[in-house]
C-alpha cells in the first residue's frame, strides 16, 4: 500500500496495489511515512474504504483543515471510546464522530449553542453511552482548555449508539430514541405509581425495548407459534396487558406494523416487572 497524501498527524490517503484509494488511520503516521513510500501494515490501526470521488474529497477537506491540537484531542477521545467498547463500534465512527466534534469545536469558537432536545432521553435510555460521552468531552476539554457543554455528551452518545448497529443510520437512531420516549410516557401514564428508573427491572425493560424497536424497524419481530402462557399472563396482569396493547396501537400508528402475540407477551411481562 502506497502513501498518496498526508492528511494530518494520524490520517493519510493511501492506494493499494489495485489502485483503490482509502484512508489509513494510525497514531503518528505523519512522522513515519513519506508520500510515494510503502505504508507499513503494522502501523495501520484502521482502513476506511472510499466509496466515490465526492466522499474522498469531503474526507480530505475535513481531515486536512483541522488544527493539529484539535485533531489530536479528538483522535485520542475516539480511541477512548473504542477501548471502552471493544469490538462493539462500527469503524465508521472514526469519521462520523471526528466530523461531528470538529463542527462542535467550531460552534464553540463562534459561541453558537445548539440545544440537544433529546438530552433527557439519551441520558435515560442510554446511560452507558452518555457516561462515555461525558468522559470524552472531559478529555477534549482538558486537552484543549475549552468548555464543550454537556449537550455534546448527548450528541456523542447518539453516535456511539448508532455505531453499534449493523448498518449505522443516524436518522433511525434518533427515531428509536423518540419512540422510546413515547413508549415510556405510555407506560407512565397507564399507571398511578411512579416508575423506579434505578431498578434492575427498569434497566432490563429499556434493553428489551431497544431490541424490540430494532426488530420493528427491521421487520423481524418475534412470532412463535406455541404461546401457551399468553392467556395466563394476560389474565394475571390485565393492566399491564392493556398497556402493552396501547404500545401495540402506537407502533401500528407510527410504523404501520402489527405486533405479534409473542411480542405482546414479552412486553406485558416486562411492564409487570417494573410496575407491580
Amino acid at each position: 500500500m502506497r502513501v498518496v497524501k498526508i492528511l494530518n498527524n494520524n490520517y493519510i490517503l493511501a492506494e493499494d496495489d489495485a489502485g483503490n484509494e482509502c484512508i489509513a488511520m494510525g497514531r503518528g503516521l505523519r512522522f513515519s511515512t513519506k508520500v510515494g513510500e510503502e505504508l507499513e501494515e503494522e502501523r495501520i490501526q484502521k482502513l476506511f474504504a472510499v466509496k466515490d470521488k465526492a466522499s474522498l474529497r469531503d474526507w480530505q477537506q475535513m481531515l486536512e483543515g483541522v488544527p493539529e491540537a484539535w485533531g489530536e484531542a479528538i483522535h485520542s477521545a475516539i480511541l477512548l471510546a473504542e477501548a471502552a467498547m471493544p469490538g462493539k463500534l462500527n469503524e465508521s465512527i472514526f469519521i462520523t464522530l471526528f466530523d461531528h466534534l470538529i463542527f462542535a469545536l467550531e460552534r464553540l469558537k463562534k459561541k453558537v449553542v445548539l440545544q440537544n432536545r433529546l438530552l433527557w432521553e439519551v441520558r435515560q435510555f442510554y446511560p452507558s453511552e452518555f457516561a462515555l460521552g461525558k468522559q470524552m468531552i472531559g478529555h477534549i476539554n482538558q486537552r484543549l482548555q475549552l468548555e464543550l457543554p454537556e449537550e455534546e455528551a448527548g450528541n456523542i452518545a447518539f453516535h456511539l449508539v448508532n455505531a453499534q448497529t449493523e448498518n449505522p443510520n443516524m436518522e433511525q437512531t434518533l427515531l428509536v430514541v423518540r419512540m422510546l420516549k413515547d413508549i415510556f410516557n405510555i407506560v407512565q401514564f397507564s399507571f398511578s405509581n411512579q416508575i423506579h428508573t434505578d431498578s434492575i427491572h427498569y434497566t432490563r425493560f429499556v434493553t428489551h425495548m431497544q431490541f424490540f424497536l430494532q426488530r420493528v424497524l427491521d421487520h423481524k419481530m418475534l412470532s412463535g407459534s406455541e404461546l401457551d402462557i399468553f392467556e395466563q399472563v394476560a389474565a394475571q396482569y390485565p393492566a399491564c396487558f392493556k398497556c402493552a396493547g396501547k404500545i401495540s396501537d402506537y407502533i401500528r400508528g407510527v410504523r404501520g406494523e402489527e405486533i405479534p402475540r409473542e411480542e405482546l407477551l414479552y412486553l406485558t411481562i416486562h411492564i409487570a416487572r417494573i410496575m407491580i
